[in-house]
């Protein structure tokens, strides 16, 4: 392999690995792990280099993450208040009709016996 195309390989894994956790890193640095040389030079130099940049990445994913979780509590919190809101209007809705379906069930009783007589 060439040296441009270690360098472009380097790059390309070097773009790739920074987005890994120390713990995956150190399981490609691991001999046993079956990682190229390249990789495993590439894992190594990450490790070994200044990952504030990463550590804040994942911070803000963190609080991202959690941000969005409260804001899908408080959805829920609305759309659990506007269901009980449409129960009891069905509720209400059904108790009105069965009101009405008594009265003219009377009303035709009541009519049907006074014509008898």
């Amino acid at each position: 392999m060439s040296q441009s195309d270690q360098m472009k390989e380097y790059n390309r894994l070097f773009e790739q690995y920074s987005k890994k956790s120390d713990e995956e890193l150190s399981e490609i640095i691991n001999p046993e792990s079956g990682y190229t040389e390249i990789a495993v030079k590439v894992a190594s130099d990450i490790l070994q280099s200044d990952r504030t940049e990463y550590y804040k990445k994942v911070k803000l994913e963190q609080q991202e993450g959690e941000e969005k979780q409260k804001i899908d509590q408080g959805d829920i919190l609305v759309n659990l208040s506007r269901d009980i809101h449409s129960i009891k209007n069905m509720l209400l809705f059904f108790v009105i009709l069965t009101v009405l379906g008594l009265l003219f069930g009377f009303y035709t009783v009541f009519v049907t016996i006074s014509n008898l007589f």
